[in-house]
């Protein structure tokens, strides 16, 4: 497979930019106008098949990262702050047939794993990104993201995908997830370049979509002097190691 803030009426500053939540609710939930996903018993989103003869590879935690950039806009964008999100703590599995697109996958991922800002990573990143900030602009936009009228990590802890669809295209894959965040599904395509290795599989992707695309207006302040970008950008690097296979 592939090389793939608010209750109450107080904002806790506008440098905060809480907003940035948005950004991660949206990245998992992007759809690319396709038909509602597929539905099992009680509305949840159909678990994929799994190929016969497959070989299941499953994700190395500390070796695969996801990361999402959020961009301050407006004319007052000096008084606001763009942010990195980052995370180690997708989990899951990847069946992988002699036929790449019959592939099928299923991932989880812990909102409360979400790191806000990290220095490193904004230092990685560079540009708008490299300056620090301080533990309690971080600490307000986490606070404000997992909140209940967010990612309410209280009630929805987990983000969960689905393989529904695997292209394989001359530069990699296509891949068709359906995302479930909150009580919420909704389609993501995601290209992924990938290379296996004997029981290796990377893979790797990035990829910008629009809050706009799901019929949602990006936060903003002041009729718009400050605000969050309508696009954001997400990349991702994987790494799976694959099961032996039982014998007997």
């Amino acid at each position: 497979m592939a090389r793939v803030h608010e209750s109450g009426q107080r904002f806790p500053r506008v440098r905060s930019g809480a907003r940035g939540l948005v950004a991660v609710l949206l990245v998992l939930t992007a759809a690319c106008r396709a038909p509602p996903p597929a539905q099992g018993p009680g509305g949840a989103p159909a678990r994929a098949a799994r190929p016969p003869g497959a070989t299941e590879y499953r994700i190395d935690a500390e070796g695969s990262q996801l990361w999402l950039y959020v961009h301050a806009a407006g004319p007052m964008i000096k008084l606001g702050h763009s942010h990195v999100i980052s995370t180690h703590a997708l989990r899951g599995s990847v069946w992988v047939p002699a036929q790449p697109d019959h592939s099928t996958c299923e991932f989880e991922l812990p909102v409360a794993a979400f790191e806000i800002d990290d220095p490193k990573e904004r230092s990685a990143a560079g540009g708008e990104f490299a300056e620090p900030l301080d533990e309690a602009a971080r600490a307000g936009t986490r606070e404000h993201m997992l909140g209940e009228r967010q990612l309410d990590a209280a009630h929805y802890p987990l983000l969960t995908l689905l393989c529904q669809q695997v292209s394989v295209r001359p530069d990699g894959l296509l891949l068709q997830l359906t995302v479930s965040v909150r009580d919420h599904d909704a389609r993501l395509a995601v290209p992924v370049h990938w290379q296996r290795d004997g029981c290796t599989l990377q893979a790797s992707g990035e990829f910008t979509f629009k809050q706009s695309d799901l019929g949602i207006e990006p936060f903003s302040l002041m009729l718009g002097v400050l605000r969050v970008d309508d696009e954001i950008r997400a990349r991702f690097e994987l790494v799976l190691h694959c099961r032996p296979v039982p014998t007997g």
